[in-house]
């Protein structure tokens, strides 16, 4: 069934003991499972369990299948990432679940491949080992993703002209989640900026489709001259500096530990750098005015002290 056909299910008061959510979207999966912890009514509280498979162990998961419930009518046992396990370990998930019955409702997700020209062999596996679960296709229905971008654009009072909206819905047809992740970009660069125009939008998300903040982390560590001009252009598209910080720290720690990243002559810089971002990081946390005034400087006074991934000291 398709995740409307599942939606219209539910509203009908028709409930499953077990469901296997199968799509590319991670976001449509999730937007299912919600529906059914709605129409489940079910204390999360008390009586929901979640597992990643590649993490879990199979007979705590099938403990808390066959655990009553304490509060609700019955407990939601998620499992999650299916398809991150060798056919073999899943082979033998399958036919355990497969096996057993269960007044509790029992929920599978599986993410296909988002490269792969078609799903109809995979999904025709996971029917055949999951025989007991209603098999739901989390995809985006004709029409879907205009409807999304335009109540978004309702729901926060978004300054898009159709001209945006058309080009959101025609780039993101195939990535839900994709733009979830730019509709998020562009209300954090509106918040910052103010209006803008069509064109200059359109140009906005084109553009904050290629920009990371790992791409100003990489230029930082290979001394580039141009970190400070991405770390400017990431501003309107992060939430808050502390990510950036964030983000530098960790790549700062991952290079150092490279045999060939730190020297003894060179312990001297890399504690003062590591000093500096301890720095900034507490004016982040205090929301004090100077902290993107600390990291412009942090990045001219110490862009050059790496060079190609190495620290070299001064």
């Amino acid at each position: 069934m398709t995740r409307r056909q599942l939606e219209e299910s539910l509203e009908k008061g028709e409930i499953r003991n077990q469901y296997l959510l199968v799509g590319k979207e991670p976001l449509l999966i999730d937007r299912a499972l919600d529906a059914i912890k709605e129409s489940l009514k079910v204390d999360e509280s008390f009586d929901l369990d979640v597992f990643s498979l590649p993490d879990a162990e199979l007979e705590e998961i099938m403990a808390k299948l066959f655990l009553m419930p304490f509060v609700s009518a019955q407990r939601l046992v998620v499992v999650r990432d299916l398809e991150e396990v060798l056919k073999s370990e899943l082979d033998v998930f399958a036919e355990t679940i497969s096996s057993r019955n269960s007044s509790n409702c029992l929920v599978l997700t599986y993410e296909l491949d988002r490269n792969s020209r078609t799903d109809k062999p995979m999904l025709g596996k996971l029917k055949a080992m999951f025989p007991k679960a209603e098999d739901v296709l989390c995809s985006a229905d004709y029409g879907s993703v205009r409807r999304w971008i335009q109540s978004r654009v309702r729901r926060d009072n978004l300054n898009l002209g159709d001209s945006l909206v058309e080009y959101l819905e025609k780039e993101f047809s195939n990535d839900v989640t994709g733009l979830k992740n730019e509709l998020d970009k562009i209300e954090n660069y509106l918040y910052e900026a103010g209006n803008i125009d069509g064109s200059g939008m359109k140009d906005l998300a084109k553009g904050l489709c290629n920009l990371s903040k790992y791409q100003m982390v990489d230029a930082f560590m290979n001394g580039n001259s141009n970190t400070l001009q991405i770390f400017e252009e990431l501003q309107p598209s992060v939430p808050a500096s502390a990510v950036l910080v964030d983000a530098l720290t960790r790549g700062i720690v991952f290079r150092a530990r490279r045999k060939d990243g730190v020297t003894h002559r060179n312990r001297t810089a890399l504690v003062d750098v590591v000093a500096q971002l301890a720095v900034i990081d507490r004016k982040v946390k205090t929301s004090s005015v100077f902290e993107r005034l600390s990291m412009e400087l942090f990045i001219l006074r110490n862009a050059g002290v790496f060079k190609n991934g190495v620290l070299y000291g001064r």
